[in-house]
Formats: C-alpha cells, sequence, structure tokens
C-alpha cells in the first residue's frame, strides 16, 4: 500500500506548489512597487528639511544652466556632485508643461528606485538563486525607513543604485568577471557623482577587505578591480576636471571638507539601524547567526556582510547624524534577509505575519480615523488635535482620494484574510501592508500635512515685494531650509551679510515674539511682515532707509 504524505516534519510554512505562474507573481510585484513609489511624488509642495536643498539645486541648474556646480541658496560650497539634481532638472524641464517643478522633479525617483530594484534583484537571483530576486524586492520597498525617504528629492537615492550596481559587479564577478568590472566601474562612478568621495571609499574599501576570503585571492581579481577602477575613473574625470578648471579655489575647499567626524558616530547610526532597516535586520541576524560557518566560504554572505561593517564603519567616522545615511543599509540585509525567508519555521513566520497585521492595522485604523474625523467634527477630542495640527485646515471630501484608499485598504484585508499564510506570503503582507499605510496616509493626510508643511503661500507674499523693490535681500535669523525655499518660490537668493560683500536695501528676518529685531536694522523700515499659523517665529521684511 502506498502512502502520499506531505508533511512538514520542522514545522516551517514552505512556500506551497506555483498558484500563480512565475510570471504573474512578477507582474503583480511590478503594480505593487509602481503602485508604492507613485503615491506621493506628486501632489504636495516641498517639504523642509528634507528636500528643500535638492529643489534649490534643481532651480539653480534650470535658472543658471549650471550643471557642474549648482549649489543652494544656502551653501557657499557644492555638499553633493549635481548628478541627481541634474536627472531631477531634466524631468523638471521634460513635465514642466504639467506638472510644477518641484512634482515633476520627484519622478525622476522612479527612475533612480526602479534601477535600484533591478540591479537588487540581479544581484539577489546571481547570489541565492531564481525565484529569490522578488522578495528582496519586497523586503526593501517594507523597509520601515525608507516609506518618506523614497519619496523625497534627496541625492542618497542616486547613490543608493551606485552601492547596489556595484555589489552587483562583485556578485557577479565569478561568472562573469570583465561584464562585472563594467557594473561595478559605472557603479561607483554614479555613487561618487551624486554622494560624492564617501561611497566610493566605502566601495572599494570593501573590495580590499574581501581579500580576507580565500576565494576572492587571486589575480583575476585584481584584474578585475583594476578594469573597474579604470572605468569608475572614466566615469567621474569629466565632471571633476571641469570643476578644477572653472572655480580651482572653489574645487580645493571641496577636497577639504573631506576629513574624519571629531566623535564616532556608531552608536547613532547603530540605533537608527534597529528600526530604519525592519524587517530585514532581524532576518538576517537570524541567518548570519545560523550559518555562521558557511561566511568563510559563501560569497553570499561574505558581500553583503562586508559591505555592512565597512559602511557602517565609514560613516560612522566621516558623516554627519542623518537619517539618510541610513539609506543603504537597507541593501545588504535585504540580499541576507532573502536567504531566511524559506528558513524559518512556523512560529516565526507565523509571528512576523501577525505582528504586521497588527502593526499595520492599527495605524491604518487611525489614519481613517483622523481623515473622518477632519471630515465630520468627531469624534471632537481628535477633530480638535487634527486642526491644530494642520494649521487650522478646512477638510473636504476628495472622491478620487477616497476611492483610491479604500481600494488598497480592502486589498491589504483580503490579503491577510483569504490567502493561505506561507513564509513568502508574511513577506508580500508586509509589503503590501507598508503600501497600505503610504497610500492612506498620502490620499487621506497628504492635504493636512502639506498645509503645515508648505511656504508657498508665505514666500509668495515676500515675492511681490522683492520682486518691486529689489532683487538683493540680505536674510537674518532664517534657517537653511528656508533660504531655500525663499529662493524656490521667489527666484532670489538670500544674502548673508556676513559672507558675502554686497549692499542690499532690504533685509528678511525671522523673529519670535521675545526678540527684538537686530540693531544694525532698527532704523530701517518696516514694509511686510507675515507668519505661518504653525510656526513660532514670524517673519519681517525691512527696507534700508534712503538718506537725503
Amino acid at each position: 500500500m502506498k502512502f502520499d504524505l506531505e508533511h512538514d516534519w520542522q514545522g516551517n510554512m514552505s512556500t506551497p506548489r506555483k498558484n500563480l505562474g512565475e510570471k504573474t507573481k512578477l507582474h503583480l510585484f511590478f503594480v505593487l512597487s509602481l503602485i508604492f513609489l507613485l503615491t506621493g511624488l506628486v501632489g504636495h509642495e516641498p517639504w523642509r528639511p528634507l528636500e528643500s536643498t535638492s529643489i534649490s539645486i534643481i532651480l539653480d541648474i534650470i535658472q543658471n544652466n549650471q550643471v557642474i556646480m549648482p549649489m543652494a541658496a544656502s551653501d557657499s560650497l557644492i555638499t553633493h556632485p549635481p548628478l541627481y539634481s541634474f536627472v531631477g532638472a531634466a524631468f523638471g524641464k521634460l513635465f514642466s508643461p504639467i506638472l510644477s517643478l518641484h512634482d515633476a522633479a520627484r519622478l525622476a525617483n522612479i527612475f533612480w528606485v526602479s534601477l535600484t530594484l533591478v540591479s537588487l534583484g540581479l544581484m539577489t537571483r546571481e547570489l541565492w538563486g531564481e525565484g529569490f530576486g522578488r522578495q528582496a524586492g519586497l523586503i526593501f520597498i517594507g523597509s520601515v525607513g525608507l516609506i518618506l525617504n523614497i519619496h523625497s528629492l534627496i541625492p542618497e537615492l542616486a547613490t543608493l543604485l551606485g552601492y547596489t550596481m556595484s555589489l552587483y559587479g562583485f556578485s557577479l564577478y565569478f561568472r562573469r568577471p570583465f561584464r562585472a568590472s563594467m557594473v561595478l566601474g559605472f557603479g561607483s562612478g554614479i555613487a561618487f557623482l551624486s554622494g560624492a568621495v564617501t561611497p566610493l571609499i566605502v566601495i572599494y574599501l570593501s573590495s580590499i577587505f574581501l581579500l580576507i576570503f580565500k576565494n576572492w585571492r587571486n589575480k583575476r581579481y585584481f584584474i578585475f578591480i583594476a578594469i573597474s577602477s579604470i572605468i569608475t575613473i572614466f566615469v567621474i574625470s569629466p565632471w571633476l576636471y571641469s570643476f578644477h578648471y572653472l572655480e580651482p579655489e572653489m574645487f580645493l575647499s571641496w577636497i577639504k571638507t573631506i576629513k574624519l567626524h571629531p566623535e564616532s558616530l556608531f552608536k547613532y547610526h547603530l540605533q537608527g539601524i534597529l528600526w530604519f532597516t525592519w524587517p530585514a535586520l532581524p532576518l538576517a541576524i537570524w541567518l548570519v547567526i545560523k550559518d555562521f560557518k558557511l561566511i568563510l566560504s559563501h560569497k553570499k554572505l561574505q558581500i553583503p556582510i562586508i559591505f555592512f561593517l565597512v559602511l557602517i564603519i565609514t560613516i560612522s567616522t566621516t558623516g554627519q547624524p542623518n537619517q539618510t545615511n541610513l539609506i543603504p543599509f537597507t541593501i545588504p540585509l535585504s540580499i541576507i534577509a532573502v536567504g531566511a525567508i524559506d528558513r524559518l519555521n512556523r512560529g516565526s513566520a507565523s509571528a512576523l505575519n501577525w505582528f504586521g497585521i497588527l502593526i499595520f492595522g492599527l495605524i491604518g485604523f487611525l489614519i481613517w480615523l483622523g481623515w473622518f474625523a477632519m471630515l465630520t467634527e468627531i469624534p471632537g477630542k481628535i477633530y480638535e488635535r487634527m486642526f491644530f495640527n494642520s494649521s487650522n485646515f478646512v477638510a473636504e471630501f476628495e472622491l478620487f482620494n477616497f476611492i483610491f484608499a479604500l481600494v488598497i485598504t480592502l486589498l491589504w484585508l483580503a490579503s491577510i484574510v483569504k490567502f493561505k499564510i506561507t513564509n513568502r506570503s508574511a513577506i508580500s503582507n508586509w509589503s503590501l501592508g507598508i503600501t497600505m499605510v503610504w497610500v492612506t496616509l498620502i490620499t487621506l493626510w497628504g492635504p493636512f500635512i502639506d498645509n503645515r508643511k508648505d511656504y508657498k503661500i508665505i514666500f509668495n507674499d515676500v515675492k511681490q515685494h522683492l520682486i518691486k523693490s529689489s532683487s538683493c535681500v540680505y536674510v537674518n535669523n532664517l534657517s537653511d531650509s528656508q533660504i531655500n525655499l525663499l529662493h524656490y518660490y521667489s527666484g532670489i537668493r538670500g544674502t548673508n551679510p556676513n559672507v558675502e560683500n554686497k549692499d542690499c536695501r532690504l533685509v528678511l528676518i525671522s523673529l519670535t515674539e521675545e526678540r527684538e529685531i537686530p540693531a544694525e536694522y532698527k532704523l530701517w523700515n518696516e514694509i511686510w511682515t507675515g507668519k505661518r499659523l504653525s510656526d513660532k517665529n514670524y517673519f519681517i521684511l525691512l527696507a534700508k532707509k534712503i538718506s537725503n
């Protein structure tokens, strides 16, 4: 007598036989990724402080055709090479007939993140085999810290593509060394042209520390690194030469900004990684502990581990305390975590799935409740708090936003109720849950958030007086992000009287109720004053008295 037993003796919720074809699954992944990426890219003003620098740089490129050394209004020296801003400006010009500049520029993020997902998928397939690339992409877009950053105007997204391509080059080396050197060379070039020297240090230090492992110590590897280095030099040299040729003094000053940070930021970055890279981090830690002995012989663990360690040491000694520095950690942790998915036992996979359901379900409920309160004033306490936090925004029912948010919410509910839970579906549910939260937040709360963060009205008001009076204005006590947004909305770069020797007839000052006008401007005439409801400070525009 024959028995056909299908039993999971290890208690794993193993992926069952295919109900959907691989092409169908890939298409669904593309749809999910596109919904996640597109939502929130358009329809709101630049949010400070995250987007203010980039939008000012992009405006500098468009206004002054400055493609070699574009700078934000608040900067006296370039902070990043211009690749990201240049592509953002190109998208801005391309879509300018139908979109505002900041919305059009944000569409460039689709370009950067899509290429990052493709590189991540190819790399994961190279390291772990067929069928794992899509899972790595789901873990990546499910990273908690990427929700806002991936939809913002920040050059770190272009740097992320450079990092991912470089890691793909390392993973491809054993099978296609010449093609791998091309990928590594161009990836390193992109990383440098968007993130400056630090990414280049991380990539090539990683290539050196890979020599710890015996399988990398051969003549072919040194040839591979040499060819990729030549390609990198070829990619970055035109910009470096142009920069040095046009502004040699500024070029030397920019080189001198590359220095070690006086205090190690290791603790800051480690604490940030704990929440920023969830759920990849716990899965990666579990796999590394379980397969610790395989590190010495398996490139699928060697490459991401070495890159992770080099990255955290480098940015902790050369970087600034900024959460955007945490973005690259999502790549190596996603690569490692993908190997843990199918090997989790039933309890662990179920716990991850239920944790996601509870967290995203609670957040989604609160988003819907807050939206309902803003429309109906019920419950009263929630309405009062949201009305205050949104700077007295009067909500209106928007049919399209409501339908879109409802459809995504219902799809998420269907995914957690209808489908059989497996290890892989737990990850899919997590990614769908984080997409549901982001879509509902932007479609239902987007107008409230934008009203609180928006500087358009206040600086457009200032612009009318600046155009009538002068194109030169001193700025006093304004933050860098405010100076950059003033530049974006008015087209005028604020002047710091302590840095630039200009004779301006106007000054824009940010003051609190307790603070007086600086002594050097007390005799100037007030021509305008204004305040955003959500700010403690108010702005005052003064004009210099003209002597008879």
